[in-house]
């Protein structure tokens, strides 16, 4: 809206390997942040969790969830959950199967917004993927997704999106 505002926030990030197939990682950030549904600035705080993990004959499972609170005129603006985690299998040099997870919920607090909020917004979605390697420059993927969301006018999770598709890539050399 043509106005700027004043961010001041701290960062820390840390992560580990317990062992060769296993990472895991921490991310916090807080301070006073813009809450852009609002145009107004709040102490916001954030924490997200993550890791990777190398399970075997190909597989591997990566994932992370994050929680965040902004707090500004003597409330809770709002609160945030996410999530995303999958997964991809290598079935031999030329084949790979992937999946994904995503989630979110978000709450409001209707009081501290001027213009009209969603006071629990909730969606998901999931995707599977299939590529075949051609060669190295050709390239093949098929796969389908799925997406639901839940809001206060939806208030049982309705499924939304869903598709099927096909993808060849191919890269040349002139």
């Amino acid at each position: 809206r043509g106005r700027l505002f004043d961010e001041s926030y701290a960062d820390v990030s840390a992560n580990f390997r317990p062992n060769a197939h296993l990472q895991l990682g921490a991310y916090v950030q807080s301070g006073s942040m813009l809450d852009l549904a609002a145009s107004r600035t709040g102490r916001r705080t954030m924490v997200e969790l993550w890791g990777n993990a190398n399970i075997g004959r190909g597989t591997s499972l990566n994932w992370d969830a994050s929680r965040q609170r902004m707090r500004r005129d003597g409330g809770t603006a709002f609160e945030a959950t996410v999530f995303n985690g999958g997964g991809s299998w290598q079935l031999d040099p030329r084949q790979r199967l992937r999946l994904t997870l995503q989630g979110s919920e978000v709450r409001r607090d209707r009081s501290l917004y001027t213009t009209p909020v969603d006071r629990i917004a909730r969606d998901w979605a999931a995707q599977l993927v299939y590529s075949y390697k051609v060669n190295p420059r050709t390239a093949l993927y098929a796969g389908a997704s799925y997406g639901a969301f839940m809001d206060d006018d939806n208030p049982d999770l309705f499924g939304n999106t869903r598709s099927v598709f096909v993808k060849i890539s191919y890269g040349w050399q002139p």
